[in-house]
């Protein structure tokens, strides 16, 4: 007798959302350790931190592309960095969403970006300084 091949499966998938507990970092320490928004700040900051494609420990994912507005005007970083910053920051399946308050060029080759971040635990505001 030849096996039956049954083309229906009944597979159910689920998905979950990983704790958000994770280490506190200091600049030399590991500090304890942090949950919910502190970890979402924490992360935030070290995806800024991070020029996306640079390292080869990332994946191409994590990170941010600042170097593009190395020598741009500010109105190119108006149009573009809020989507810059989603793309980046709404890979953490905790933001849910970035706003971009304020865009300040605050010197020759400096700019200050105020920005807003929205996530499951909370709202808080942030800055970014990049190089122009």
């Amino acid at each position: 007798m030849l096996p039956q091949i049954n083309n229906e499966t009944n597979v159910e998938t689920y998905s979950y959302r990983q704790p958000s507990l994770t280490y506190r970092l200091g600049n030399t320490s590991v500090a304890g350790k942090i949950d919910k928004l502190e970890s979402i700040k924490q992360a935030v900051f070290h995806i800024l931190s991070t020029e996306r494609y640079s390292n080869p420990i990332y994946d191409d994912n994590y990170g941010v592309e600042l170097e593009q507005y190395i020598g741009k005007d500010i109105g190119f970083i108006l149009a573009d960095i809020e989507n810059t910053l989603r793309e980046a920051l709404c890979q953490d399946d905790r933001i849910t969403d970035i706003q971009v308050d304020n865009v300040e060029k605050i010197s020759q080759d400096m700019c200050k970006i105020d920005f807003t971040v929205f996530t499951i635990y909370g709202d808080y505001s942030n800055s970014l300084g990049i190089t122009i």
